[in-house]
């Protein structure tokens, strides 16, 4: 049996996730303030390096999930290599229903690791500046 590689279906582009609820609120706050220019633009280079360090951050916590999933799947693969071991003449037909859960396990990791990247390639990594 041959892998197939399957697009995940993201639009054209991974979407872009929203900036951090807290850095939102430090903007409107900072935006209210009466600074000068050449203060403004330090104000708000901060925050952009700010943003870009909490995206790195982020990125690296879907990064150990992801990880963390494909480890799950691995050893629930294992699990399900029981399935060797049916033969026609099974007489106990709950395994088959413990074989189905195992694959729906397999299942949700996947999807959840799958997520895992999607959202890592909607992060601004670079503060809003091209890479």
């Amino acid at each position: 049996m041959k892998a197939e590689l399957h697009e995940i279906a993201t639009s054209g582009t991974a979407p872009s996730l929203a900036p951090s609820p807290l850095l939102v609120r430090v903007r409107a706050v900072m935006d209210t303030l009466d600074l000068d220019c050449r203060c403004r633009g330090k104000l708000d280079a901060a925050l952009e390096r700010f943003e870009a360090l909490e995206n790195r951050r982020q990125l690296r916590g879907l990064i150990l999930d992801a990880r963390h999933q494909a480890e799950r799947i691995g050893a629930l693969l294992e699990l399900v290599g029981e399935l060797d071991t049916v033969s026609t003449d099974e007489t106990d037909l709950s395994v088959f229903q413990e074989i189905a859960l195992l694959f729906e396990d397999i299942k949700a990791a996947a999807t959840r690791g799958s997520e895992d990247m999607v959202r890592a390639a909607g992060l601004d990594l670079h503060g809003g500046q091209a890479a």
